[in-house]
């Protein structure tokens, strides 16, 4: 292991598929941020972990061994995205058990950062890791990293325009893609890697939201351009890939001035409830 280590625990938001076969980009633009600014790191993913460095946590020699070989990275960035109640017939999203258990094994004081919907989520139900130097991005988790290298100081941020179009067009040849287990079959043929792009972030709904819906808490909306996307793939392909879905779309227009428009439907205008449903989540709907 060398520079950060970037642990994979998946990612799998509505619009954003990120468990295996498919590759997130949230994890991509983390990759990024490193590859734009020639950062030495690690990718590995959660099930990687699992099967070559979770069984050495349990005889005392090899648990020591590797907590050397991790006190000597940089530091550490965990995602996890998991957000939709289910079952996975293959690679499974990192548990908050999991998350424990690495965070336990990463030297103290060595910086660590959290990101993903999944880390909010555990932060609302009252996880608070007891260790320093430990921050958890409720924002980009990618332009929080990126402000930690420029200012040696933990801090939430958003990325602009500028950044995610480096970022992804960064992410798209990064270890994230190159070294992911998917990419190649055993034979050399194209593996079954899926690159997950994405088109857009935020919601024209973003002052209410529909509630099954994370989007509108990106806040306003933001679409990438064509030669944007196209430059991505390009880089995308030309690293390997053969298979690509697109996730983070929508199906508003490119709509303009969203910051003045009223979304509040007047309540004499509101339809009459007719059922009350409460989704997989344990919300109201």
């Amino acid at each position: 292991m060398e520079g950060w280590l970037v642990l994979d625990g998946y990612e799998d938001e509505p619009a954003a598929f990120g468990v295996p076969n498919y590759l997130g980009f949230h994890i991509r633009y983390i990759c990024g941020v490193l590859e734009a600014r020639g950062v030495p790191y690690t990718y590995m993913t959660i099930d990687e972990w699992r099967m070559h460095q979770k069984p050495r946590l349990a005889e005392p020699e090899d648990r020591n061994a590797l907590k050397r070989e991790l006190s000597e990275l940089d530091g550490a960035v965990v995602l996890a995205g998991a957000v939709v109640p289910g079952k996975y017939v293959r690679g499974t999203p990192i548990s908050r058990r999991e998350m424990d258990e690495v965070l336990a094994i990463l030297p103290s004081g060595q910086p660590v950062l959290c990101g993903g919907w999944a880390i909010r989520h555990w932060r609302y139900d009252g996880w608070i890791p007891l260790r320093s130097n430990l921050f958890c991005a409720v924002q980009d988790t990618d332009a929080s990293l990126d402000h930690y290298l420029s200012t040696g100081e933990w801090g939430h941020a958003r990325r602009t325009p500028e950044q995610w179009t480096r970022w992804a067009h960064a992410g798209a040849s990064s270890k994230a893609v190159m070294e992911h287990p998917d990419l190649t079959a055993p034979d050399g043929s194209p593996g079954p890697l899926t690159y997950e792009i994405e088109l857009y972030q935020g919601c024209v709904r973003f002052k209410r939201g529909c509630k099954f819906c994370i989007e509108p808490k990106k806040g306003l909306p933001l679409w990438r351009s064509e030669e944007d996307v196209l430059g991505e793939l390009t880089a995308a392909m030309d690293a390997g890939v053969r298979h690509v879905r697109i996730g983070g779309a929508t199906v508003e227009t490119q709509a303009t001035s969203v910051e003045s428009q009223p979304f509040d439907v007047p309540l004499e205008r509101r339809p009459r409830h007719i059922a009350i449903i409460m989704d997989g989540n344990g919300r109201w709907a």
